[in-house]
């Protein structure tokens, strides 16, 4: 049986966009444009998951406003048969208003879409949304609960991308949410005398322009809670409030964080020497894996440009990172460009 779900959105151009991204999962859906025709279907249909607009009208004719979404997700989490029910929100408010975030997790929502969407946002939040229902269908859900790891236990990999963050595999921020998040993160990551650095709330205010009522503290709280949450539920981790950012002398990333950023090299291991041999020091530039891949590409003879790499890793990285992937490697002396555009090998350093 197919997966069906119910999308409640106003605008027609949305569900029609919305309608071909299901269409191509091979999914059904529902539509309806305002609140109480939703709540009539809440009842009657069973579905796999829910994609909600916040700003909606309450009837047909009536004024579209954001808080009448916020109280429809209430409703689905108060109906029953949809307590577990996955509910994505779609909204265009994402980056202006983080509150409003923040209320439709605490209301049960799983996910956070910001308008415009891409085909590939929404079709990987849905395709996230099902595992995570599916997840929760297994045995904690059945009554055998799962023995939790503690979260400290050993080194922690945390990831930090253009887009998102994961910390174990599971991503726990993603843009769009938290815009000041990212830059809060990096700024922890930094090292200073062997560990990481303390930096006091007044201090990151500051750095990010914030005024006092604006302080740090609250959305450092949201996404420790958030990533807590989400790794007890994926992973059976059992990780406290300061388990990943504590406050003493400052906000710090613990002890047992390891923090990466995504395009930086993950740190080189020593090889032992061999006896009575010198340690070489290793040569040639750290390529990340999509240079690799470039690399391998220009190697066997393809004649590849860089709208075929874009389009390439159109799903994991945007135009911009792969921009400077090529021009680091053009900068090494890795490739360089044919006048039709392709790229080629370095003579000097190629094959």
């Amino acid at each position: 049986m197919k997966p069906r779900a119910l999308v409640i959105d106003d605008n027609a151009e949305i569900i029609r966009d919305v309608e071909d991204i299901l269409d191509s999962l091979n999914h059904v859906c529902d539509c309806v444009g305002d609140q109480d025709a939703a709540r009539k279907l809440l009842g009657a249909g069973k579905y796999a998951y829910i994609l909600l607009d916040l700003e909606i009208p309450v009837k047909p004719g009536k004024l579209s406003r954001l808080q009448n979404g916020i109280n429809l997700l209430t409703q689905i989490r108060d109906t029953p048969g949809m307590e577990t029910v996955p509910v994505i929100v779609m909204t265009a408010h994402g980056n202006n208003t983080p509150d409003i975030a923040v209320a439709v997790f605490k209301r049960g929502a799983v996910d956070y879409v910001k308008k415009p969407f891409t085909k590939d946002k929404l079709d990987r939040a849905i395709q996230e949304a099902i595992a995570k229902a599916d997840a929760a269908s297994g045995p904690r859900a059945k009554g055998k609960p799962q023995a939790m790891t503690p979260f400290k236990d050993e080194p922690r990999v945390m990831v930090i991308d253009e887009d998102s963050v994961t910390i174990c595999g599971i991503e726990v921020w993603r843009a769009g949410y938290q815009p000041d998040m990212r830059k809060i993160l990096i700024r922890l990551s930094q090292k200073e005398g062997g560990g990481y650095v303390r930096v006091n709330g007044g201090k990151l205010m500051r750095e990010l322009g914030r005024d006092a009522s604006n302080p740090v503290g609250r959305p450092i709280k949201t996404f420790c809670d958030n990533a807590s949450e989400r790794l007890a539920e994926a992973r059976c981790l059992d990780c406290g409030r300061y388990d990943i950012i504590a406050n003493k002398g400052g906000y710090h990333f613990t002890e047992w964080m390891d923090v990466r950023l995504a395009d930086a090299p993950a740190p080189a291991k020593a090889e032992p020497a061999p006896a009575n041999k010198p340690v070489k020091a290793p040569s040639g530039p750290r390529l990340n894996d999509r240079q690799k891949w470039i690399l391998e590409q220009i190697d066997k003879g393809i004649r590849i440009s860089q709208k075929d790499v874009i389009a390439h890793f159109r799903r994991d990285k945007n135009a911009s990172t792969i921009k400077r992937d090529l021009k680091q490697l053009r900068d090494e002396g890795q490739i360089e460009t044919h006048p039709d555009g392709y790229y080629l090998r370095t003579k000097a350093k190629g094959n």
